[in-house]
């Protein structure tokens, strides 16, 4: 039986929580084994487990990031859902930071897990919180075996 509404906004819900507890477990919990995860859309998705593993591995690289989903919707219809946030990311001890507005797209099979999660973003999403330097990740370090 496909996924209701309701079980599509607690996937994100708990996707939500685990970005913003740093529980990687949870994360990868949440996802199908063999799930495809763009981010952004068109450039090399993160495939199955491993792939979403290295993804998260790649964000907390630097055990002083401050990772901080700020949440503005979720939307769920039928076994799809969007999360539209912000990805606050903060690096203190260099007064660093990002802002990242992001719109991601869940789909969840039947068994309540992601089967596919695309990110929507491009550069006129990403700002420089007030009184900090701008941060920047190197995506291409999330490639890298």
């Amino acid at each position: 039986m496909p996924a209701t509404p309701e079980q599509v906004r607690q996937v994100i819900e708990n996707y939500v929580r685990a970005w913003a507890s740093g529980d990687k477990a949870l994360l990868l919990s949440l996802f199908a084994e063999d799930a495809v995860w763009s981010d952004p859309v068109g450039t090399p998705p993160f495939v199955g487990h491993a792939g979403i593993a290295a993804f998260w591995d790649f964000a907390h690289a630097d055990t002083s990031r401050q990772l901080s989903p700020k949440v503005n919707r979720i939307i769920a219809c039928a076994n799809e859902g969007l999360l539209d946030f912000v990805m606050q990311v903060r690096i203190p001890a260099q007064n660093q930071g990002l802002d990242l507005h992001l719109v991601d797209r869940f789909v969840i099979n039947e068994q309540g897990r992601i089967q596919t999660a695309q990110a929507y973003w491009d550069e006129s999403c990403a700002s420089c919180p007030p009184g900090m330097q701008f941060f920047v990740p190197n995506i291409d370090e999330a490639y890298k075996k």
